[in-house]
């Protein structure tokens, strides 16, 4: 599953790019609202535990940013107040959740027969899958349906396991990455209209010049709620367009690496037939431009180790 564990602090990230992704979150939550918004009543306790662990931990760990309030919390910079005690709650919970910070956010419920289900989310910023398709499914369903690479095979068992062991007091992150050929962070229109009923790789077209290529990288952390003892699943995305990190050290060459080294079903899960032409062509010709300019081949291990 490549998990690590993470220190608090880590939990929750935030950079330059707040402003966007609220933005782009705002937009989301106006013109699609229940498409990407979603709370099963059996998970609103849960939903309401977290907004009351966002609440307490984004003023702590961002104190130029947020405020706690006798109330709730506010958000400094957008002026924008939340009163997390009214009744009703003035929005979803989730939706108050997703409008706090830049990542997506689910919430998995274990069921009496052992297996946990997503019965709460806000996923707006996901590019290519949607809450609608996977809302109230088990967490092996989730992954099966969306043809994970040998998931059945390697990573089921596991991964049910771990859910069901996971404790209150240590949380979990882990990363992936994707290439997108569009530039846009909340849905890859290239793949087809999101209200579309069957999207995919299938359905882009190939060949894109290169300035078309962007990095999609998740970064999601996985922790129990310790009161309602949910499964809180965030999934925050780092979207860079490839000829900007093409610019760095050594990146062009071990990102053309990494993709030649994607087996027959990784390369289908993420579409590389469909921009590989051209994205390899470009990594190896930035590749050779660094070599021709010094680069230290010999260094790439100790660079490689930065920052774990």
């Amino acid at each position: 599953m490549g998990l690590r564990t993470i220190d608090r602090d880590e939990w929750i990230e935030l950079d330059n790019h707040f402003p966007k992704y609220h933005a782009d979150k705002a937009i989301r939550i106006q013109e699609r609202g229940d498409k990407c918004i979603k709370t099963h009543p059996d998970a609103v306790p849960a939903a309401m535990e977290l907004l009351e662990e966002l609440a307490n931990y984004l003023p702590a760990r961002y104190p130029g940013l947020f405020k706690r309030t006798a109330v709730g919390i506010d958000n400094i910079w957008s002026g924008e107040s939340f009163n997390i005690l009214q009744r009703p709650l003035g929005e979803d919970p989730m939706t108050v959740c997703a409008r706090l910070i830049q990542d997506d956010l689910a919430l998995l419920l274990e069921q009496p027969d052992g297996t946990y289900r997503l019965l709460a989310g806000c996923i707006l910023l996901a590019g290519f899958w949607r809450l609608s398709d996977k809302f109230g499914m088990s967490l092996s369903d989730i992954h099966i349906s969306g043809n994970v690479p040998s998931f059945q095979e390697k990573l089921e068992r596991g991964m049910v396991k771990f859910f069901q062991r996971m404790k209150t007091d240590t949380m979990y992150g882990r990363s992936n990455y994707f290439i997108q050929v569009d530039d846009s962070l909340p849905w890859s229109h290239s793949i087809g209209d999101e209200d579309d009923p069957d999207v995919g790789w299938s359905t882009a077209k190939e060949g894109k010049i290169i300035h078309h290529h962007w990095f999609r990288s998740e970064r999601q952390s996985l922790r129990r709620l310790p009161r309602t003892r949910a499964i809180c699943f965030t999934i925050r995305t780092y979207f860079l367009p490839i000829t900007e990190m093409a610019e760095e050290d050594y990146v062009p060459g071990r990102l053309a690496s990494a993709i030649r080294s994607w087996d027959h079903d990784v390369s289908k899960y993420k579409g590389r037939a469909k921009y590989e032409a051209v994205l390899l062509d470009y990594l190896d010709r930035k590749h050779q431009d660094q070599v021709r300019n010094g680069l230290d081949l010999a260094r790439e291990e100790h660079v490689r180790q930065y920052p774990w």
